[in-house]
C-alpha cells in the first residue's frame, strides 16, 4: 500500500502528492470555467487557482503535515489561502508570460497552467512547512 511504502514516509512527497491533486483540481476547474462555460482565459485561472489552494490547503492539512499541531481551520485556511496568494505572483505572472509569448490558442492555456504552477510550487512548500503549517501549540480547534 502506497501509504505504508518508505518514500511515502518523506513530508515533500507527501507535498508533491497533495500538489499533484492540487493541479487535478486546478485544471479541471480551469477547464470547465474556460472551455465549457466561456469565461476569460485569466478569470479561469484566478478562479481554479482559488479551488485548487483550497484543496491543497486540505490535502496538507490532514496528510502532509497530518503530524503538526492542530490549530483553527479558519485561520489555518486563510493563511494557506495567503501564502498560496503569495506563491500566486509568480505563478499568475509566469502564467501570463507565457501566454503573451505562445499566444492563447489551442493547448497553449494548459502549458501556460503548467509552466506556472511549477514556478509557484517552491515558495508554497516553503511557506507551508515554516508558517502555515507551523509546529506550534494550537489555540483552538474548529
Amino acid at each position: 500500500m502506497i501509504l505504508k511504502h518508505r518514500l511515502f514516509q518523506h513530508r515533500i512527497v507527501r507535498f508533491a502528492i497533495v500538489g499533484g491533486f492540487g493541479f487535478l483540481v486546478d485544471l479541471a476547474v480551469f477547464s470547465l470555467f474556460l472551455e465549457v462555460l466561456g469565461v476569460d482565459t485569466f478569470v479561469a485561472r484566478v478562479i481554479a487557482f482559488i479551488c485548487a489552494a483550497t484543496a491543497t490547503w486540505f490535502g496538507n492539512r490532514t496528510l502532509t503535515f497530518s503530524d503538526r499541531k492542530k490549530v483553527s481551520k479558519r485561520s489555518q485556511w486563510k493563511k494557506s489561502l495567503l501564502a498560496s496568494s503569495f506563491s500566486a505572483l509568480p505563478n499568475l505572472g509566469v502564467f501570463k508570460l507565457t501566454l503573451m509569448i505562445l499566444g492563447d490558442q489551442g493547448l497553449m492555456p494548459y502549458v501556460a497552467l503548467v509552466v506556472g504552477i511549477l514556478v509557484g510550487m517552491f515558495s508554497n512548500y516553503f511557506l507551508s512547512s515554516k508558517w502555515v503549517f507551523a509546529d506550534k501549540v494550537a489555540k483552538s480547534q474548529d
